[in-house]
């Protein structure tokens, strides 16, 4: 006999849609184990699973959001402390991690349209620009370059399948000032031109 007393399962389940999440479901594994919880004060896991199985079983107004909201917070805690336990691996999650790498990672994703260099970039990092480079090669796995141009085609994707505006303002909103450059650089990316993508029933 392994063990004695009760064992209680709690779970739930998220739902993934579009081309950004993908960047978080890759980086992750199949299954993700922790172990030794209790050696840390990891309260709010207990009374956050208390919460939703209160919530669950008396059925209140406003349920379902409040366990969805909870399973974020739960979601985003576990993956963290997982992120820090060295697993991640080289990609996003790793820059996210990392502060000087974040700095520039989350300018990118806060105007994915300004004409970004290395320089600003490694600016914002507090850091050289042949360091800030190197660092971001070996943290994320791309140079700071191919990350920003895969992010735009990434947020345009998702905005050419989600939205209605039109093919010139989605290409605009992502830094592209010619139609023609996105839709080469968007073809090379997805291997179809943005129309057909936005046409195609792919995600």
């Amino acid at each position: 006999m392994l063990g004695s007393g009760e064992t209680v399962w709690l779970c739930g389940d998220f739902g993934f849609d579009g081309m950004l999440a993908r960047r978080l479901l890759s980086v992750l594994p199949p299954v993700i184990v922790l172990n030794g919880l209790r050696d840390r004060p990891f309260e709010w896991l207990e009374l956050s699973c208390h919460f939703i199985l209160d919530e669950a079983l008396a059925a209140r107004a406003g349920a379902v959001a409040m366990i969805s909201r909870l399973l974020d917070v739960i979601f985003m805690q576990l993956l963290r402390t997982w992120a820090s336990k060295g697993e991640v691996g080289r990609g996003w999650l790793s820059g996210a991690i990392d502060q000087r790498v974040n700095a520039a990672m989350s300018a990118i994703h806060a105007d994915p349209a300004r004409g970004w260099t290395v320089g600003e970039l490694a600016t914002l990092s507090s850091l050289s620009r042949s360091a800030f480079a190197d660092r971001f090669l070996s943290i994320v796995g791309q140079t700071p370059m191919a990350y920003l141009t895969a992010w735009r085609l990434d947020r345009a994707a998702e905005m050419l399948r989600y939205g209605r505006s039109p093919i010139s303002e989605v290409a605009g909103h992502v830094g592209y000032t010619s139609q023609a450059a996105f839709g080469r650089a968007f073809k090379g990316r997805f291997a179809m031109s943005p129309l057909q993508w936005r046409r195609a029933d792919i995600l």
